[in-house]
């Protein structure tokens, strides 16, 4: 399974698992800067929409695919791995691929094609109307070819735009699994069928097949869409839908942790997939045979990772990311052993030369701690533990060298303007200091601290409100993520400034599946 990345490098992270209930992240498929440029881009221009199939007629062993899209870059494009936890190919665009939301599909007769959505091209009854067109792909030249057919139109305002057309098959019928009415709570999942895969089909009348719009704003899981069908080995049909988690008090809920993915049991009815058809609704958790289950809250985490990384493997772990691209002049993984060096790169809010990284939110209350210990050189240099939104959204607790004195700051940044909400002095005469920083969320509101070691921890700011960095206040594109970072006050090309991060360590201190 993949998922799209926006802005984040590495890109489209890979998970995998043996019997879908417990995942694991094995990769990335963009992992590196060679593969496909990603410097400069602003968070409107991501990585997105990405579609993995599996072919078992190639070769001795299959091929795995991925085709996705890299909005104002390099379009559309295709990567392949014999072997996914290790490798993938470089990018390749797909010539004649046009719109958004690819997607592919093998045929039992050995034919591959191509699916995707782009704005209506002809006989259009309103502005935004989309049409899903299909055509043959070779994948090896990665070029499309044949007739290009129109097989769905939008057909109404209200559902806006057609998103995520996948095609699959069950019982010698084609089925069109797609998405409209965009990524808010008017999102739901629809469906079609065919007999001829290019030609003559039917809408189902009830659509959509699945949605939470009924459900209003309070719903406990919202804007539920996006959605791809698949059979597992043991001939069970699921359905991976995408979806978001609100929380905070009953008047002013939010979606810090963005987009997130739901499995959920598929029953076949009168030629028609029913989802969920024990309650209808995205439950906690279900047995293998699609039954609803109890789950208690403090069960383990869908996706396994490390609570704690101490730097010792010498190179990044596949959840590590920073934005748009690691600069490999200004974070080391190799460099001093047992740590993680940043040179000091340029603010924030910039668009390239960052040293920053940082993994996923993945609850509603957690705790993200680091030791660090900073070498200052000039004024301004600061380094220190991030909230990250985007570059115009994010919350900081820093040491900040102010060239006599060493400050302990807390900042917070809205609309890519900086405030320094609270400062304290706390060391002079020397550039080099040391501690430890700690971030304890209770739903949104958070507490930053600081200490010489974990006893000894104090409060630094508390009660700060992190609703802000919810995308639907932030404009952004994706999740919360927390990290490191450091920021040079002076030239960042000279490398002087360093902050070395001993380890940091990320926990999710309540598993409750809804708020």
């Amino acid at each position: 399974m993949t998922a799209a990345s926006y802005t984040y490098f590495p890109g489209l992270p890979l998970f995998s698992s043996k019997n879908g209930v417990s995942w694991a992240q094995i990769g990335n498929i963009i992992s590196s800067g060679a593969q496909l440029d990603m410097s400069g881009r602003g968070i409107e221009k991501r990585l997105m929409t990405p579609t993995i199939r599996f072919d078992p007629n190639y070769g001795e062993k299959g091929r795995f695919y991925c085709v996705a899209n890299q909005a104002d870059g390099m379009g559309i494009f295709l990567c392949f791995s014999d072997s996914p936890a290790e490798w993938w190919s470089n990018p390749i665009h797909i010539d004649g691929a046009h719109g958004y939301d690819p997607s592919i599909f093998f045929d039992d007769d050995d034919s591959v094609w191509y699916c995707g959505v782009r704005e209506a091209t002809e006989d259009k009854f309103y502005d935004s109307q989309s049409e899903v067109f299909l055509q043959r792909i070779d994948l090896e030249s990665a070029r499309l070819f044949g007739e290009q057919k129109i097989i769905l139109k939008s057909d109404s305002r209200r559902t806006g735009w057609i998103e995520g057309p996948h095609i699959f098959k069950y019982d010698g019928i084609y089925y069109l699994l797609f998405s409209e009415g965009g990524f808010t709570l008017n999102h739901g999942v629809s469906i079609a069928r065919s007999a001829k895969i290019d030609q003559d089909w039917q809408i189902k009348d009830t659509n959509p097949i699945f949605t939470h719009r009924n459900m209003g704003k309070q719903a406990k899981i919202i804007n539920i869409g996006h959605g791809d069908i698949y059979c597992d080995k043991d001939g069970r049909w699921w359905l991976a839908v995408s979806g978001c988690r609100p929380y905070g008090d009953k008047q002013s809920r939010f979606i810090n942790m963005d987009r997130e993915t739901f499995i959920l049991p598929v029953r076949w009815e009168d030629g028609w997939p029913l989802i969920a058809p024990e309650t209808g609704k995205v439950e906690n958790a279900y047995s293998l045979s699609g039954l609803v289950v109890k789950r208690a809250d403090d069960d383990a985490d869908a996706v396994i990772t490390p609570v704690i990384d101490d730097f010792n493997e010498g190179a990044p772990n596949p959840y590590w990311l920073t934005n748009r691209a690691f600069c490999e002049n200004l974070i080391k993984w190799d460099e001093v052993s047992g740590m993680l060096r940043l040179y000091g790169g340029a603010a924030i809010q910039s668009e390239e030369n960052l040293a920053m990284v940082v993994r996923r939110q993945t609850a509603f209350c957690y705790e993200a701690c680091t030791q660090l210990t900073c070498h200052f050189v000039n004024q301004g240099d600061c380094a220190g533990i991030i909230c990250y939104q985007n570059e115009k959204y994010n919350l900081r607790l820093q040491f900040k060298y102010l060239g006599m004195v060493i400050a302990i700051q807390f900042i917070r940044t809205i609309d890519g303007n900086d405030e320094v909400v609270k400062e304290e002095i706390i060391g002079g005469g020397t550039n080099e200091f040391n501690g430890i920083f700690r971030i304890v969320a209770e739903k949104q509101l958070l507490k930053f601290e600081f200490g010489a070691d974990e006893r000894s921890m104090m409060i630094f700011a508390a009660d700060v409100d992190s609703s802000f960095l919810s995308p639907d206040k932030s404009g952004g594109r994706s999740g919360v993520t927390l990290g490191m970072f450091a920021i040079a006050g002076g030239d960042f090309n000279q490398k002087q400034f360093y902050a070395d991060f001993d380890w940091f360590k990320y926990e999710n201190i309540t598993r409750e599946f809804v708020s």
